[in-house]
């Protein structure tokens, strides 16, 4: 980990709740890619990959708590993975958390699979 990151390893919580909040725009368009480029552009690439798997991470995790709902949750992965896609940037645990919420928007027992899903997905901490 560079320096940047491990810097902010005390405060990750807060980086992660900032770009949660941001991610919580009603679409991943120029305003939204703005507010979370401006937070995480002081990184370098690979913190960002990690910055947006952690993001991704954080997402399953208040899903699955039932901290955040599913719209909520599914809007902030969809504009996570707006984000990754537009940078050409799309670190593999990020886009399977972002699946397992795509695969859940199908069928009536979407949610129910999406639980399992991101319990694989986290692995057996979770």
């Amino acid at each position: 980990m560079s320096g940047n990151l491990t810097q902010a390893l005390g405060s990750m919580t807060n980086i992660l709740d900032t770009l949660y909040k941001i991610c919580l725009h009603p679409r991943p368009d120029d305003e939204f890619i703005n507010r979370f480029s401006k937070v995480i552009d002081v990184y370098s690439i690979a913190e960002k990959s990690e910055l947006v798997d952690s993001l991704a991470r954080f997402i399953a995790e208040k899903f699955l708590s039932g901290e955040g709902s599913f719209e909520e949750t599914d809007v902030a992965i969809n504009n996570l993975a707006g984000y990754a896609i537009c940078n050409n940037r799309i670190p593999e645990f990020m886009w399977g958390v972002y699946m397992a919420f795509d695969d859940a928007e199908l069928g009536s027992d979407g949610q129910q699979r999406l639980a399992s899903n991101l319990r694989h997905a986290l692995g057996p901490a979770a």
